[in-house]
């Protein structure tokens, strides 16, 4: 899953932190009560192989809560041993997030609940290249939008830029705000209302 992430989402900094780093952090959904982590295999010559994933949250602010009070240390233990290997990305976030990082580890409770009610995040999903447009991209979406709505979300929200904003706008999710990020891309808010079973969206 972590070579996954790193390989087909490389923008941003937990992947420029590397595998090892990004696979801690997807170990801390596995471990959350309100985590998810969906993999898909497909078999292999030496038996199975991931062909896709999808990690994110039945409810957003309750995970992140738990994000930086139970897996704060590891985090920051593989976030500095990382930064420490890679002067260059220590440099970018000294200068563009370091301050903003230090507020929330100082500050950790977060609100968990947008419009009065249990908001799910869908952080990221990824697809092996030779399977695009195969469906499993779509699966993966199914599957987590059937278990956030038994996990008693009311929204699901993902935050999307470039090529992937093409697979929201396909599969009915409802494009809201933009923005542009740091590096200049731009960014797009998506969300499913799962209160009418994610037909409106």
């Amino acid at each position: 899953m972590a070579r996954l992430h790193v390989d087909q989402l490389p923008v941003g900094l937990f992947p420029s932190l590397g595998a090892c780093f990004v696979a801690r952090w997807h170990q801390a959904h596995i471990d959350s009560e309100h985590g998810v982590a969906l993999v898909r295999h497909e078999p292999a010559d030496d038996g199975e192989q991931v062909a896709g994933f999808l990690v994110g949250a039945v409810d957003r602010g309750a995970f992140r809560v738990e994000l930086l009070t139970r897996h704060r240390r590891a985090l920051l233990m593989y976030g500095a041993g990382a930064l420490l290997v890679r002067p260059r990305v220590l440099a970018r976030f000294l200068r563009t997030r370091s301050a903003a990082y230090l507020r929330r580890l100082r500050r950790p409770r977060i609100a968990g609940t947008t419009l009065g009610t249990a908001v799910a995040d869908l952080t990221a999903i990824a697809v092996a290249p030779r399977l695009h447009r195969g469906g499993a991209g779509r699966a993966l979406t199914a599957e987590f939008l059937r278990i956030c709505a038994a996990g008693g979300a009311t929204h699901i929200e993902v935050v999307a830029d470039g090529a992937a904003s093409g697979f929201y706008e396909r599969t009915g999710w409802r494009c809201g705000r933009t923005a542009t990020a740091r590096d200049g891309r731009s960014l797009r808010w998506f969300s499913v209302d799962l209160r009418d079973g994610g037909r409106d969206r």
